[in-house]
Order: structure tokens, then sequence, then C-alpha cells
């Protein structure tokens, strides 16, 4: 919701146009946002509330001072959107799936050098994947993944595949040297869900998870990665809650 405090010649965005990319989907799950709606809504900002604000803020970021940089900061803020939710419908009606759009969107220059775009928060990969998922769901048309093993199961047989643990946690140790850090987590990851006890994997994984926590720009996704790092070394802390602890 936004709304103006006029008296005070104020407009309050609330968590609308912030100075960051936001998400279309949050990592910890919910309903995915609409991107499209949520674009429409910053355009009818600008002129709804046209000259009636000398600064607008949003609940948990600085003020955007003068009329014109509130506007360019919408108009900006409104592109951004649109465009994650129109590019994404474009590739996806090309044929590509989720994690495949998700590699190749890249924003326009306009929006790639506004610093208040940036995925500081939200991020390109995670939002392109949020519309394709509000759009067409988790299947992406290739049979072999309608009835998939679930992971422990399919980390079982990945790791027989490779030859067993220790030719797969060799195999990872040449990827991480190699700088394919990805490639890494999946492997590593393969071989924890596997035999949890395994404590090379373990720590190894843990390894590649703060290394690539440290090189996100997104905060969320560092927090996840850490988070992960912690959990594989130190052990998952105890919750009061009855609900089950999701597995690293």
């Amino acid at each position: 919701m936004n709304f103006s405090f006029p008296q005070r010649r104020a407009l309050c965005l609330a968590e609308n146009a912030t100075h960051n990319m936001h998400n279309i989907l949050t990592l910890r799950g919910a309903v995915v946002r609409d991107a499209r709606i949520w674009s429409r809504y910053l355009d009818e900002a600008i002129d709804f509330f046209d000259d009636s604000y000398d600064v607008a803020f949003a609940s948990h970021h600085w003020p955007t001072w003068g009329r014109e940089n509130v506007v360019e900061l919408l108009a900006q803020q409104r592109d951004l959107y649109a465009y994650l939710h129109d590019q994404t419908l474009r590739m996806l009606n090309s044929g590509l799936t989720g994690p495949e759009l998700a590699e190749e969107m890249q924003l326009p220059p306009a929006l790639e050098q506004a610093w208040h775009a940036r995925g500081y928060y939200g991020s390109l990969s995670h939002n392109a994947k949020a519309v394709y998922q509000r759009y067409l769901g988790w299947f992406d048309g290739n049979p072999a993944h309608l009835w998939e093993h679930p992971p422990v199961e399919l980390a079982a047989r990945y790791v027989d595949l490779a030859g067993g643990p220790q030719a797969a946690l060799a195999k990872a140790r040449g990827y991480i040297a190699d700088g394919d850090l990805r490639f890494a987590a999946t492997l590593l990851n393969h071989l924890v869900f596997a035999d949890p006890r395994n404590a090379q994997a373990r720590e190894e994984l843990a390894g590649v998870y703060q290394r690539l926590g440290h090189g996100c720009e997104n905060g969320p996704w560092r927090n996840f990665y850490l988070m992960a790092a912690v959990e594989l070394r130190e052990g998952r802390a105890r919750s009061s809650s009855t609900r089950p602890t999701p597995r690293c």
C-alpha cells in the first residue's frame, strides 16, 4: 500500500519501491508475487500522487529527496519488474525452462546501471524462475522429471554412479580446483545426502558454500550459503518448534 502524508509532503512506498531489486518469490517460501501488477501499481503511483510530495521513503530504506528523483526511482523500479515479467514470458514462450531462462536473463543497460535495481536482496536469477513458476509451475515438460526419486534416494544412486564416496569426493575436489563451485556443490550435496556422517564431504561442501557466500552480491543467497556451512560443520541448532527442520 502506497500512501502520502500531505502535511509533511511525504510519500510512503512501503516495500514496493526500495533501493534494491525486491523478491518476486522469497527464498523462505511464499506465494509468487505478480511482477506485472507490481509494475502497474508503481506506474499508477507516479500519476496518482503527482506533485503532492517532496520526499519518498520505504519501510526499511532511506528517503529519496526531490520529486524528480522520486519519479526517476519509481519509473526505473516499474521498468525493472515489467522487464522481469515480460522477458521471462518471452523466453518461456520460446521453449526455455526456468533454469535455462534464468541463466540467460540480463537487464538492459539503463537498468543494469541503476544501482537501486541491483540484486542486493532479490536476485535476477531466482526472480526469473519465480515468474516462470507463477505461470507454468514446477514441471518443465521433460517426462524424466515427472517421477524422480526423492533427494536421499537420488543421491545414493548418483554416488554409486560416480564410483563410490571416495571417487565422488575426488571428482568434487577436481571441480573445486577448476573453479566450478556450482557443480562441486551439486556433487557434494549428493554425497552428504547419501551419507550425512561423511565428515570429509561435509567439510568440503561447507568450504564451497562459504566461498559461494563470500562471492554473493545478494544478501539472502549469502545468508543461505553461510548458514548451511555452519550447519554442516556444527550441526543444526535445536528448535523449540515441532515442525521438521529442512536438511542441508
